[in-house]
């Protein structure tokens, strides 16, 4: 006999509206549509540590261990589709207690969240009384209630609520309008200025932290100019200071106006401490930043010929490379060709390679489908703001999020990413190298495990390696060790 077990799960339906009437008029786009939804679901219902249990016509059974979870990844996929025609779903969620039997889950919590999910709109999420109670403080989630519904084959009824899918603006209350005296209002003003700031603080926090820069910010000095590579793309770059020079690789999430560590952001005062004694060399890979965003080819031999390119530009014969995160590989690569160019290696926060099985594969597949169309919509780039700086507050993630939308479009981003991931393997170059080499990596990094950095250690002749620790990704860039460590590595380059 099945061994059943009984506990407490948030459940989740999802349908497709007017998938009856498609399948009617076009059954080959309806399987198309039904497909894609089941993809889009299954990738963010993983991210948030949701099940599918079930899935059934155009219909998806899924559960999750807490109500918040489950709220926050109805909120994830309305936001990814919000810009479909012809994908819109409709979500209902009800926290109650399952029988669990093998695969299968039933019980009343199943068949009330199954009755509540119609009663929702198109891109819209409905929620039982049960649901909200546990997640009303969040200062997302805005309700609106619907009544107490009668619900087929549900004895009692039960109290429903639409969730906002969009942030809604704050109005004051007609009644703080109502202001009597002078002092009576000044009261209500700033009770009111408080109950706005206490549940919008990150996006207040972070809004000046964007805007504060642009108009009392003291901007590096940096000089942009743009070089065009051999296959004809057009690759903005810029430099500060004076001295022996620095490259600094990354590809993605980079903008030299306005990107991370762009000279308005710049507030760990990274680039003025490289700035000191280097001329320090940044770029906007292609695809993103200020240079060419029509591009398709994100290869690394697209990524060399992109820094081919600005050192050719600047008429560089011998510099050092310091590269970060997804950069690494295009700086392996080119020093592996070019050892009498690069008279140092500066490898931080990466690998020569990663390995997924073909499971992950085609989770990463999907994901990918997912960043490409719906980038735009916030908590989609939430889910790679936690993978690259999962110690960030809510303040500092939106900041990243925000940093992370202007750099590039969707299709660049999955298409870089798609690359780096799954087709770029450098560590028979990495053996090749010949000239000094720091490897750094953070001891907490989610994105590049340490094991990874290890690895890519081992691999280079003359390799340094170090380990920051307690960092994560994000960190290992703006650490004060990793300064320590690359002050001492560069040292003999002012020498000479």
């Amino acid at each position: 006999m099945t061994e059943q077990t009984r506990r407490l799960t948030a459940i989740m339906f999802t349908d497709i509206v007017g998938y009856t009437s498609l399948m009617e008029q076009d059954e080959a786009k309806a399987i198309e549509v039904r497909e894609r939804h089941r993809e889009i679901v299954g990738v963010l219902v993983k991210q948030f540590q949701g099940t599918v249990i079930d899935q059934t016509g155009d219909e998806m059974l899924t559960t999750f261990p807490s109500a918040l979870l489950a709220v926050d990844c109805s909120l994830a996929i309305q936001a990814a589709l919000r810009d479909d025609p012809d994908l819109r779903l409709r979500i209902g969620i009800h926290l109650g207690e399952v029988v669990k039997q093998g695969g299968e889950v039933i019980g009343d919590g199943v068949n009330i969240a199954s009755r509540i999910r119609p009663l929702a709109e198109a891109g819209g999420i409905c929620v039982s009384e049960s649901v909200l109670h546990l997640v009303r403080n969040r200062p997302h989630v805005v309700a609106q209630s619907l009544g107490s519904q009668s619900l087929k084959n549900v004895d009692q009824p039960v109290k429903v609520f639409a969730l906002a899918t969009e942030t809604p603006s704050i109005r004051p209350r007609s009644r703080r309008r109502r202001v009597i005296a002078l002092v009576g209002g000044i009261i209500v003003i700033c009770l009111l200025a408080y109950a706005v700031y206490v549940p919008n603080r990150a996006a207040i926090l972070s809004s000046i932290a964007l805007t504060i820069p642009r108009i009392f910010g003291d901007p590096i000095e940096q000089r942009i100019s743009f070089a065009t590579t051999s296959d004809g793309v057009r690759i903005a770059y810029a430099t500060t200071g004076k001295g022996p020079p620095v490259v600094f690789v990354l590809g993605w999430a980079t903008h030299l106006e306005q990107g991370i560590c762009s000279p308005l952001y710049d507030t760990e005062g990274w680039i003025r401490w490289l700035s000191r004694k280097h001329l320090f060399v940044r770029y906007d890979g292609r695809g993103f930043g200020l240079s060419d965003r029509n591009v398709e080819d994100f290869s690394l031999e697209a990524r060399i010929r992109d820094l081919e390119a600005v050192v050719g530009s600047l008429k560089l014969d011998q510099f050092a490379l310091y590269a970060v995160s997804a950069g690494g590989p295009t700086a392996i690569a080119y020093t592996a060709r070019h050892p009498e160019r690069v008279s140092r290696l500066i490898l931080a926060a990466t690998q020569a390679r990663y390995t997924f099985n073909s499971e992950e594969r085609d989770e990463l597949e999907k994901m990918f489908s997912l960043l490409r169309t719906g980038w735009e919509a916030r908590p989609i780039r939430d889910i790679v703001t936690r993978v690259l700086s999962p110690s960030a507050d809510d303040v500092e993630a939106r900041l990243m999020s925000e940093f992370l939308r202007i750099s590039g479009d969707g299709r660049a981003v999955a298409g870089f990413l798609r690359e780096g991931l799954m087709e770029i393997d450098t560590r028979e170059m990495a053996a090749k190298i010949e000239v000094p080499t720091l490897v750094i990596n953070g001891q907490e990094d989610t994105a590049v495990p340490i094991e990874l950095g290890r690895e890519l250690a081992s691999l280079i002749p003359d390799v340094r390696f170090e380990i920051i620790m307690g960092a994560d990704h994000t960190q290992t860039l703006g650490s004060p060790k990793l300064r320590e460590m690359i002050d001492e590595f560069l040292a003999p380059v002012l020498s000479n």
